[in-house]
């Protein structure tokens, strides 16, 4: 038998020190990495770079963080050193166009002198010791503040940090029009006793990169110097309010409009607070025709397919007028919509191409065959599982997001239309009581060029109840993004208004990710068992009624006490026991939707649990047999 001699087992355990040592000092002076993210998460943007390629002078970034503090949490100096590599990123990729200073603010120095005079918030420990976590961006006598990095915003990270060097670099932002009949700015309340209202977060994170002016309700012409115009929830426009938004679009003026059948967030205005019956809806139906738009102001949209589970007090069950789209709902291919991975739109209408049009209609965002309509009135008196069992799927093609592209006409071809007298006596006189202000550009017929518009069919969608979550943090508020409704609008606005970079940053993605395949199964499992439960509840309702006729039948007699015969009231008895067992057969029902919800949840973690542990030690045994054979083959 031959003798094969083996390293010692000493020797072994020193050249694997030997190559850990080499490995670590070579990782540390070629800082190499490779993302294997979906979303290239942990990789800088095409929309940073573009930014960065545009700079003109070297921008100064100051990162404050308390480095040194040994409280620091585990979970905050990960986050910690994830941004401190993303800015030494932006650093590598600048060409010199971008330094870098980490300061360490300790107590009493003066670098934490500067922290606090920049306006750094201090973030303050159980103990008492206090933290900074956050830098100051400037280029000349430009300077922008990002006070303090919040980890519940990290998917924004990127994109907070390139917005700030953006607009030290280019202080010149295109300007966006706010028509609106809603309170977007805030303020004091108009109704006795209600609380300030707040200003829109949407309105504060587009004054971020661009030129926001909210144009009066009363202004008979759109501004030159307006490159976008946003038409928010446009209520009983007047129709020369009408008549400028159609010039401004022939004149080639970029436009988005913003429609709704039944806009909840229009229920707090004062105009509706004190009518009996609140107008609620929007349209320019005048302007939509032309623009070969069809939407029905008194119809609102539902989708079973993606219904959202809502809380109705009574239990959670999947509401079709609040609809939930992921990504493979959204069209991917367009810059608005591309990446974007969870949106919520509330009770919104149908938008389709009219049936004469000879325009572009470009769903952006369609809905299913499961879908259907409903009368929007009945939102304001129905229950939300009522509604969910009056809906009707017809199957027609409904998108609730689309861009309609043509040469457009102007839908007054008789000119600017006579402005309304307020009083009438004067009107029948022809006395006008103010002096007609001439426009400044001369009526247009029909448009030059090709022009673009973009429809929404919701305006509740953007709110701050549906898009944001608002927290305070040691007296601090943090805006939290619920969903992608805020980076739609703010894409669509800088897309249109010609400011583009910052798109890719923003919809690059979310860390957290969602579990598509088990809300798919537990939609499914829902499915299954709506039919037998609206089945049910019809039958309820069918004895209860039943029920409700005998005993008015039986006391028409008029008196207080009423004797029922005997049969009577062995017929309520029976009725009585079929609505008893009605009840129970609808609970048995709900308790096996759980049931089988549940059952998915527990498979799921039994899988993670289990099934990929197991494989890893099957893989493992089957390499250690397969090394142990030979090597007695090689001892032989």
């Amino acid at each position: 038998m031959k003798k094969v001699s083996l390293p010692s087992t000493w020797g072994s355990v020193l050249l694997l020190l030997i190559c850990l040592v080499t490995v670590n000092l070579m990782a540390h002076f070629l800082p190499l990495r490779y993302d294997l993210t979906e979303e290239r998460l942990y990789t800088i943007s095409e929309g940073s770079k573009k930014i960065l390629a545009g700079l003109t002078d070297p921008v100064r970034i100051n990162f404050y963080y308390s480095r040194n503090n040994s409280e620091l949490p585990p979970n905050f100096k990960i986050y910690a050193q994830r941004v401190q590599e993303l800015l030494e990123e932006y650093v590598a990729l600048s060409k010199s166009m971008v330094v870098l200073k980490i300061l360490d603010p300790k107590p009493d120095t003066d670098e934490e002198e500067w922290a606090q005079k920049y306006g750094i918030k201090p973030i303050t420990l159980p103990s008492g010791n206090t933290v900074y976590f956050g830098a100051v961006i400037s280029m000349l006598d430009q300077e922008m503040l990002l006070p303090y990095f919040d980890q519940r915003r990290e998917n924004l990270l990127e994109y907070d940090i390139s917005q700030a060097i953006q607009k030290v670099g280019s202080p010149s932002t295109s300007k966006v029009g706010l028509l609106s009949v809603l309170n977007l700015q805030g303020g004091r309340s108009m109704i006795p006793g209600q609380p300030p209202a707040q200003k829109w977060v949407f309105l504060n994170e587009l004054e971020k990169s661009v030129t926001v002016e909210n144009l009066a309700l009363t202004i008979e012409e759109i501004p030159d110097d307006i490159n976008l115009l946003i038409v928010l929830h446009p209520r009983s426009f007047n129709s020369r309010l009408r008549y400028a938004v159609d010039q401004y679009v022939l004149r080639g003026g970029r436009l988005v409009v913003m429609l709704d059948p039944n806009a909840r967030i229009d229920m707090t205005s004062p105009a509706n607070q004190f009518g009996q019956q609140p107008q609620l809806s929007s349209d320019l139906p005048e302007l939509l025709k032309q623009w070969g738009v069809d939407y029905d102001v008194a119809k609102v949209v539902g989708d079973r397919l993606y219904a959202t589970q809502v809380n109705t007090g009574q239990g959670v069950m999947s509401f079709p007028m609040w609809m939930t789209f992921r990504s493979d709902s959204l069209d991917q291919k367009h810059p608005i919509t591309a990446q974007l991975e969870n949106l919520l739109f509330v009770e919104a209408g149908s938008l389709k191409k009219a049936a004469d049009s000879k325009t572009e209609f470009t769903p952006l965002l369609s809905l299913s065959a499961k879908s259907g309509l409903i009368d929007a009135f009945q939102l304001r008196f129905a229950a939300p599982d009522q509604l969910s069992r009056d809906m009707k799927v017809d199957g027609e093609a409904k998108a609730v997001m689309a861009i309609t592209t043509g040469i457009f006409s102007s839908a007054f071809p008789n000119g600017q239309p006579v402005k309304e007298k307020k009083n009438p006596e004067a009107s029948a006189a022809g006395e006008e009581s103010e002096e007609e202000t001439p426009l400044k550009h001369p009526h247009l017929l029909e448009a030059a060029e090709l022009n673009s518009i973009l429809l929404f069919s919701d305006v509740d969608f953007l709110s701050d109840q549906f898009s944001v979550q608002k927290l305070n943090f040691l007296g601090q508020t943090i805006i939290q993004p619920r969903n992608d409704n805020l980076n739609l609008m703010l894409n669509a606005a800088e897309h249109l208004s010609g400011n583009e970079a910052l798109m890719s940053i923003r919809s690059r993605g979310r860390f957290s990710r969602p579990f598509n395949r088990l809300l798919a199964m537990q939609r499914q499992a829902q499915l299954r068992h709506q039919t037998e439960e609206k089945l049910l509840l019809s039958q309820l309702e069918e004895v209860q009624q039943r029920l409700n006729s005998l005993l008015e039948s039986a006391g028409e007699q008029g008196q207080s006490e009423v004797i029922l015969p005997p049969e009577v009231q062995i017929e309520i008895e029976k009725f009585r026991e079929e609505e008893r067992q009605a009840r129970r057969k609808l609970r048995e029902v709900r308790k096996i939707l759980r049931q089988d919800i549940e059952r998915l949840g527990q498979g799921l973690l039994l899988l993670n649990m289990l099934l990929v542990p197991l494989i890893v030690g099957i893989i493992g045994l089957i390499v250690y047999r397969l090394r142990t054979r030979r090597r007695r083959k090689t001892i032989r």
